[in-house]
């Protein structure tokens, strides 16, 4: 039986105008549903190239795990130093509220990083390892996290390509092995995205709460930024899309009260120990004076985060530039009418801020990342599927990275750093292998643009943290002096820090060194039997002038890890080393 519809004509006209967006987009939309993208049939025999594919793809996502899992035992330096410290008291003297670093009071960072390790330390005792691995395992969920949230806004493939994008680039591997607070709060920012997403789309109470459970995780990793971020996507996606009635949904206001209540710890620990100046540095200087100048001033690079993406998000930035600018070119010519804007709002804001901001670091733009990604395997898929022209040019993209990803493996390990063991040549010869099989027998046009760049990316991760990642952490001294005096040290002994600004000398030290913050401390140190002391040349010079008799002075050559791009040539390598000690009384 027939049912008549009464629809007015301003109801059908919105009707039609959403209906066109919807087709308008290049993949399934937020609101699409999902029957209309349901397919049946019986799957066909795999080929002898399918299968061998299919075992290249295993292979790949083996030498992926082992690539991560070899920066989790490399050395922690400057920041992941002083963070693997913080949590190590934190661990040792069990206060994981009031923070302290050397035995002082901490307010620059929330204590969620820490907890990480701290609880890393609990399972398997003090290391490198057990420092990053529940750092990775946040990774992880913010992988499958990044895989959610593309297929929610559009389609499975969408979210499949979004992480393959992710576990396949630099950054991720970067700072899963240089731990920074911006890799777990990619994480929880990006849970945070799909989830609120979700609750955009089903209005379902249980993505209210994870999305905001995931806004005071964030918060918990770098304060305020963590929630900013998914508003920037959130608040403009509705604003965009005249979606002004959600702004009367009272879950939004309470949501935000649940953030802060899992941000909580964080404020406590700043109340006790710095007072209402701990609360006004979380919510002000540490966040919004890094940006404007008032906390950190530095020199700002107005395009500073257009040329990092170009290795941090190696090998598909370029990939992310051509969909950018397709992305843009689309919103002209609709007027800006899209099927969403979480990644439109969420990226650019942010990407703008960056930019305009006084203080700039790499590690900054990691949290937009995902949303990067989603943009790019948005338009890949739609390359795929329909855009053949922009297929031809995304692959003519990527097969030139290929070639210069070689050409880069070839410099490093053949000029720079001549140093890497059988491993790395077995791999690199099976990757090699691979890619010739992938571009001159195989048809698949997906496997022709993704894994010829991942396979050539992983050989370039592996070699970098098997071979020359350690290698370069091998000239860290305080790490050196640490362990001697941890296994040389008698009863009693006791090791001190001078002149040194970094904290590497506290995390590997047992018994924890002691800082020594001024020449009159020094002094009431130096010459006493059992003591140690750990310095730079200006320190050596300091205490050699008070003409203490030592029984042991090691030397070591150390490498400040700022002055890296002089390191890399062989030709200035030993000019960047400066000297540092380890005396004994």
């Amino acid at each position: 039986m027939k049912r008549r519809l009464k629809i007015s004509l301003s109801e059908s006209l919105n009707f039609f105008r959403n209906r066109a967006l919807l087709l308008a987009c290049t993949a399934q939309p937020v609101f699409a549903s999902k029957q209309d993208f349901t397919f049946q049939g019986t799957k066909p025999a795999m080929n002898v190239g399918q299968i061998t594919i299919l075992c290249i793809f295993i292979g790949l996502l083996s030498m992926t795990l082992v690539t991560y899992f070899a920066g989790l035992s490399i050395d922690v330096t400057r920041d992941a130093g002083k963070y693997a410290t913080i949590a190590k008291e934190a661990f040792q003297n069990n206060n994981y509220i009031n923070l302290t670093v050397h035995g002082e009071p901490y307010d620059q960072k929330p204590p969620l990083l820490f907890w990480l390790g701290a609880a890393g330390f609990a399972i398997g005792g003090v290391s490198n390892f057990w420092f990053k691995l529940p750092v990775l395992l946040v990774v992880v969920l913010g992988l499958y996290s990044a895989y959610r949230l593309g297929k929610s806004l559009y389609n499975k493939r969408v979210g499949q390509m979004t992480l393959f994008l992710l576990a396949f680039s630099m950054i991720y591997t970067l700072y899963t092995m240089d731990v920074h607070t911006d890799t777990p709060l990619q994480a929880f920012v990006t849970f945070a995205f799909w989830q609120f997403a979700e609750f955009v789309r089903t209005k379902k109470n249980k993505h209210w709460i994870l999305g905001f459970l995931g806004t005071g995780l964030a918060m918990l990793c770098k304060g305020p930024i963590g929630a900013a971020i998914p508003a920037f996507a959130v608040v403009g996606h509705l604003l965009f899309t005249k979606n002004f009635k959600s702004f009367l949904d009272y879950r939004w206001y309470v949501g935000i009260v649940i953030s802060f209540i899992v941000a909580s710890p964080a404020l406590i620990g700043l109340m006790n120990q710095f007072g209402w100046d701990g609360i006004r540095f979380f919510f002000w200087e540490n966040n919004i004076g890094r940006i404007t100048g008032s906390y950190v001033r530095a020199k700002n690079d107005p395009v500073f985060y257009v040329h990092s993406l170009l290795y941090l998000f190696l090998p598909w930035s370029l990939m992310f530039f051509i969909s950018a600018f397709f992305e843009f070119r689309k919103l002209i010519r609709n007027r800006f009418r899209t099927c969403e804007y979480f990644t439109v709002s969420g990226i650019w804001i942010f990407f703008i801020i960056l930019n305009a901001s006084a203080s700039q670091l790499p590690n900054y733009i990691f949290s937009v990342i995902p949303l990067m990604a989603v943009l790019t395997a948005k338009w890949t898929d739609r390359a795929l599927h329909k855009k053949r022209k922009l297929f031809r040019i995304f692959n003519s993209v990527q097969v030139t990275i290929v070639c210069l990803l070689w050409i880069t493996i070839s410099v490093l390990s053949l000029y720079f750093f001549p140093y890497p063991n059988w491993s790395f040549w077995l791999v690199s010869l099976l990757g090699g292998l691979a890619i010739c099989f992938i571009f001159f027998r195989s048809d698949n046009p997906a496997a022709k643009l993704f894994l010829p760049s991942a396979i050539s990316f992983i050989c370039l991760a592996f070699l970098l943290n098997t071979s020359i990642f350690p290698y370069m952490f091998s000239f860290q001294a305080p790490p050196k002096a640490a362990r001697y005096f941890s296994s040389h040290a008698e009863p009693g002994n006791t090791l001190y820090n001078y002149n040194y600004p970094q904290y590497e000398l506290f995390f590997y030290s047992e018994p924890q060194a002691v800082q020594l913050s001024s020449a009159e401390e020094m002094k009431g140190a130096a010459g006493k039997e059992g003591n140690w002391i750990f310095t730079d040349a200006e320190g050596f010079r300091q205490i050699s002038d008070l003409g203490l008799k030592a029984d042991t002075v090691l030397a070591y050559r150390h490498l400040y890890l700022n002055r890296g791009s002089q390191f890399i040539n062989p030709a200035t390598r030993d000019e960047v080393l400066k000297p540092m000690y380890l005396i004994k009384y």
